[in-house]
């Protein structure tokens, strides 16, 4: 974990608040508005069984795991349209993300199916998931929240849940070709949820995943936009 007091703090914080709730709402549907910071927090378990550290924050790789789990998306990309075509694939499956709302320009993020890749990079593509020149694909990038000492990107998707509706997310390929998308949904699921990985029926889109609530981080809160250019 970073040297810095801020993740303490805000984890001493987050206990108080957790240990004092008396009730939980539901959680919010994938089609939902996102909730705010506040509401977001209410909404993690006093008792965090995961808190331990010892489940991986990755939910995959979905090519091996995905398969037959009950409620999964359907396969598919939408029909037409420049945006969702298929373009031919570059040198390098290495892209660069920028995401306006959360201060990240231009950040590599390289492709691993591993947790000990995530823990030294700080974030990363998931293999097996898309990748934004592929016709409906589900590009699907995993973050930490806060990161390790050490770790290339530290905080990467530390404030993932202020992503609002409409916000911007730009990849960049290794071609240099640019993929435009915009914010349209968030969900909270359980770290088993590898559904979350398989393409979205219809739309091409990104998929950005950390660990949630801090402290236990026993959830998983992904942030869906799709592509528009």
């Amino acid at each position: 974990m970073s040297t810095s007091s801020r993740p303490s703090v805000r984890a001493a914080t987050a206990l108080l608040a957790l240990a004092a709730l008396l009730a939980y709402g539901p959680l919010p549907s994938a089609s939902a508005e996102p909730a705010s910071a506040e509401e977001a927090r209410t909404i993690a378990r006093s008792e965090a069984k995961n808190g331990d550290g010892n489940t991986s924050p990755l939910p995959g790789p979905a090519d091996k795991r995905a398969s037959g789990r009950e409620g999964a998306a359907k396969k598919g990309g939408a029909s037409g349209g420049k945006a969702n075509r298929e373009r031919p694939a570059p040198p390098s499956k290495k892209l660069r993300l920028t995401i306006p709302r959360l201060g990240l320009e231009n950040v590599k993020v390289g492709d691993s199916p591993d947790q000990s890749y995530l823990d030294r990079e700080g974030i990363m593509h998931l293999s097996g998931t898309g990748f934004p020149y592929q016709k409906g694909s589900n590009t699907y990038i995993a973050a930490h929240a806060i990161g390790y000492a050490g770790s290339r990107v530290t905080y990467a998707f530390r404030d993932l849940e202020d992503m609002k509706k409409g916000d911007r997310v730009i990849v960049r390929d290794a071609a240099g070709r640019t993929y435009k998308y915009r914010v349209y949904e968030r969900m909270i699921v359980d770290p088993d949820d590898f559904w979350v990985t398989k393409p979205v029926e219809g739309k091409k889109v990104i998929s950005l995943q950390t660990c949630w609530p801090e402290p236990s981080f026993e959830k998983r809160l992904i942030v869906r936009a799709k592509i528009v250019k």
